[in-house]
């Protein structure tokens, strides 16, 4: 299966900012959010993850291409 992320949430700490959980909307239509633990360990086990801008090889939390993103509803 293949995974477009559009959204994020996000835990924040006096020390740093972190995604917590990936979202997005799939084929059918249906909104998806996930921890980024199951989205590791889904691109573990060949699952694609992508951005408007490419494929995800890695799920960093600290990313700023993921920080970017809007909040999940």
């Amino acid at each position: 299966m293949e995974y477009r992320i559009t959204c994020i949430n996000k835990a924040v700490t006096e020390d740093s900012v972190a995604v917590t959980e990936l979202g997005g909307i799939d084929a059918q239509g249906e909104r998806w959010t996930m921890s980024v633990e199951e989205a590791a360990e889904a691109i573990a086990a060949g699952e694609k993850f992508f951005l408007e801008d490419g494929a995800l090889q890695a799920i960093d939390p600290h990313s700023k291409q993921l920080l970017k993103l809007p909040t999940c509803p």
